[in-house]
């Protein structure tokens, strides 16, 4: 460990090795038809391989006993609320407790967790925060069967949590309607009660909303707290205080906190200045814990890695003590910061704790002997923060020893999606520090994790189609809540030039002098990745060899095409914008070759620069190949998403954007297309457990959606050849106005291939009997409906007035489109 500035740099980091640790194991994976061994090793990843035996047999553990530790305090006010409580889990399947941050709800659900009746099967506690549908799953199997290194598929994990009849208590189920509703259907037996700061619109759910502590209850707390009684003047003040925070328990304790260390209780008008006053009172070692997990954005640490941070051996009863106060958060695992102290933290040290330390930390701790699989698990939010904050300080390499360490016990765990994100967190480490061959090892890892979920057909085709992975990796690291960094933004002042970085979303704003601002999303962040049928911009654009023509000439179409930049840098091609008179660059890739030639489908070469200044007329232009961030995704990448497609072949390309830095803003590039025929389509077979109608609809939507991309990457083609026409024509080398009959047919196409696909998810709908396939349905042909829209509204606008202008946008639609389809894919059990 480095001295407390970090300034000193690991070993690793000067000489250039990346530490890999010597962790190694298996697992099986999989279902009936397909039993597979993982086996993983951090020096060379993992690999995956058929098993010639059946599948492990779990046995249910009896009785399943899963509970939170004892309070270290007596829950003060709540009697009424645990009654009304206690009756709904009696009576209800699915109960939440919901309400503001910091009013109780997560002491409430351990006190029901500890005190209530169990259910027939048992009872399981599991904190739920940052964590997804899928590995909520994985781990309420892992605490109700006996069955070691066993991670079962989709299908075959239902099969299993169908048999309990548990009541499973998660606290912080931060999971959007869908994702609970599949989650409950798992687990389709067992009672559900679970907490969130908003009330869930899902079906079936009863919620119940837990409000601040009455006046009473308040004073009980604060007396508690004190160890004294209240004086009558104090009762008062404590009511006022009490009904001024809406009787929050959290910022009760604060105020009791206040009375402590102060000169008594703070009056109503001192509230809103109490927490920095607080901090102010405090001891540097409690400062400093502070400081360290209002870095973190919410994760948590346990005590070991509290110690070792801040050399100790008893900063777990600081933290306790912080606790009691309000002031930190405790849970099963470790410690947290709540958002305001962070805040406050943070603004006063304004610095975050040192990324360095934080990852030599981790990665000692990751590669220890007594450090299982499951430690590892329960603290990926950590280990995602300390990767993501290292590419961002300039210590990327050290993030990506720390990914390369942590990632085979985290596969270990089973705690699949977290490995996910940390191999999504890793890889853009890896990209920012110019270091290919661990850029190929998590591309490795993701592949091989797809693979093991039962991704088979989209994994083929990830060679050709690498942005699929990486919008899978995206959602998994935002998933995450260890980079929520809510209201956290840094802004930076330049003469002419003003930078705000958004930490939230990792959304940057280059604001140039004169210019309008432009919004790049990094590789592992949050947005879409670029497509063919994503952005599409048509603009006019006079000839340069005619200003004096008295109208404008037909607009050049601005078409995005697939980029996928897995060169150099962390963040993605800027969207340039250009104005008269003004320049901007507008950051291109290379050509990536994805050929099944080579193993990971990546090369580390740096983007190239390109400059294209506006036409004399003064409109502004957009340079199409930067637009990633509202990319959607190809028709092949949408056939693999719903397993409809075996990609064949190799050598296929996917080219940057190329331009001249004479011409206007004109877009070519290609993509070169599998076949994608009848003889290459895999047999389509579901699970025998699910909706008959994906036996019968998913098949007949399979030539229509291959149709569909077939002619989307048609029409790709012909804005291509549309937007090379016009550039010959702007730049004098033609005086032949550009034809675009050609595009409005292939448009049309494009229109009635959706017709069809439209017509075929209509069938489905009305045939479907699972609430899950019936929903994935609806969200599909919603999203083909509004992509038809958008064409046909493009399509108008081009034949009305050919030279005014048009644009069209489709990524947001063909990215709800993908989602649906691979929600349905695993609701089929497919």
């Amino acid at each position: 460990m480095t001295d407390d500035n970090g300034a000193p740099e690991a070993a690793s980091e000067a000489s250039g090795r990346i530490r890999t640790g010597d962790m190694s194991g298996a697992m099986v994976v999989g279902n009936g038809n397909t039993v597979n061994l993982l086996r993983i090793t951090a020096e060379s990843g993992s690999t995956i391989t058929v098993k010639q035996e059946p599948l492990p047999d779990p046995v249910k553990r009896r009785p399943i006993s899963q509970l939170p530790r004892s309070a270290a305090e007596p829950l003060i006010g709540r009697a009424r609320d645990a009654a009304v409580l206690q009756e709904a889990v009696e009576t209800r399947q699915l109960v939440q407790i919901w309400g503001a941050a910091g009013v109780g709800k997560s002491a409430l659900l351990r006190h029901l967790a500890r005190e209530l009746p169990r259910g027939h099967d048992g009872v399981a506690y599991v904190e739920a925060g940052g964590r997804t549908a899928d590995d909520l799953a994985q781990a309420i199997f892992d605490i109700s069967f006996d069955a070691p290194n066993y991670k079962p598929s989709t299908e075959v994990l239902k099969e299993h949590l169908k048999t309990l009849r548990l009541r499973i208590y998660l606290d912080d189920a931060a999971l959007d309607e869908k994702d609970l509703r599949r989650l409950f259907d798992m687990a389709s037996r067992s009672t559900f009660v679970f907490t969130s700061q908003a009330r869930s619109a899902l079906d079936g759910v009863h919620a119940i909303r837990l409000d601040g502590l009455a006046a009473p209850a308040a004073a009980e707390l604060v007396t508690a707290l004190l160890a004294r009684a209240l004086r009558p003047d104090e009762a008062t003040t404590v009511a006022a205080l009490c009904d001024a925070v809406d009787g929050n328990p959290l910022r009760l304790r604060r105020i009791a906190l206040s009375a402590a260390t102060g000169k008594g209780l703070p009056g109503i008008d001192d509230l809103p200045e109490l927490l920095p006053a607080l901090l102010k009172k405090l001891g540097p070692r409690e400062r400093d814990l502070l400081h360290l997990l209002g870095s973190l954005s919410g994760a948590e640490l346990a005590a070991r890695h509290l110690n070792d941070l801040l050399g100790g051996t008893d900063v777990d009863t600081i933290a306790e003590g912080l606790v009691r106060h309000g002031l930190l958060l405790a849970s099963e695992t470790g410690y947290s910061c709540p958002p305001d102290v962070a805040e406050a933290v943070l603004n006063s040290r304004r610095t975050e704790f040192p990324a360095d330390r934080l990852c030599r930390a981790f990665t000692v701790w990751a590669e220890a002997v007594d450090t299982t699989p499951d430690d590892v698990a329960a603290h990926f939010q950590a280990l995602d923060v300390a990767v993501l904050r290292a590419e961002r300080s300039g210590h990327a390499r050290l993030g990506v020893e720390l990914a390369r360490v942590a990632s085979p016990k985290l596969a270990l765990s089973r705690q699949f999606d977290a490995w996910g994100s940390l191999l999504g967190a890793g890889w853009a480490a890896a990209r920012s520090a110019g270091d290919g061959e661990s850029e190929e090892f998590f591309l490795h890892e993701a592949r091989t994790r797809r693979k093991a979920i039962g991704r088979v057909a989209q994994t083929t085709a990830l060679v050709l189609e690498a942005e699929v992975l990486w919008h899978e990796l995206a959602v998994l690291h935002a998933q995450s809540a260890g980079h929520q960094v809510a209201g956290q933004s840094v802004v930076h002042q330049a003469a002419g030039h003003a930078v705000a970085h958004q930490v939230a979303g990792h959304a940057v704003a280059h604001q140039v002098a004169g210019g309008a601002a432009s919004t790049v999303a990094p590789p592992v962040a949050s947005a879409p990745v670029a497509s063919a049928h994503g952005v599409v911009h048509v603009q006019a654009v006079a000839n340069s060899t005619a200003a004096s023509a008295t109208s404008a000439a037909p607009a050049p179409v601005h078409a995005v095409r697939p980029v996928v930049d897995l060169s150099g840098g962390s963040a993605q091609p800027h969207l340039a914008v250009h104005t008269a008179g003004a320049h901007s660059t507008a950051s291109v890739p290379q050509r990536i070759d994805l050929s099944a030639a080579h193993s990971s489908g990546v090369h580390s070469t740096h983007a190239a620069n390109t400059t294209t200044t506006a036409a004399s007329t003064g409109h502004t232009g957009v340079v199409a190949g930067g637009a990633v961030a509202k990319g959607g995704m190809t028709g092949l990448a949408l056939a693999c998403t719903l397993g409809l497609a075996a990609v064949v072949g190799v050598g296929a390309m996917v080219h940057a954007n190329e331009q001249s830095t004479s011409s206007p803003a004109v877009v070519s590039s290609s993509v070169g297309t599998p076949d994608l025929s009848d003889e290459t389509l895999p047999a389509y077979e579901p699970s025998p457990s699910v909706d008959p109608v994906c036996a019968s609809g998913i098949p007949e939507l399979m030539p229509e959606m291959q149709q569909f991309g077939a002619d989307a990457d048609i029409m790709s083609a012909a804005i291509d050849s549309y937007n090379s026409d016009m550039a010959a024509y702007n730049s004098g080398q033609s005086s032949t106005t550009p034809d675009d009959s050609m595009l409005l047919s292939d448009i049309g196409t494009v229109i009635s291939d959706l017709d069809s696909v439209e017509s075929t998810l209509q069938g489905a709908i009305s045939q479907a009997q699972d609430s899950a396939v019936e929903s994935d349905l609806d969200d599909m042909l919603t999203a083909v409906q509004e992509i038809q829209d958008l064409n046909q509204s493009f399509k108008n606008d081009l034949e009305s007035d050919p030279g005014g202008g048009a644009e069209i946008d489709t990524s947001a639609q063909a990215s709800a489109l993908a989602s649906a389809a691979a929600s349905l894919q695993t609701d089929c059990g497919t």
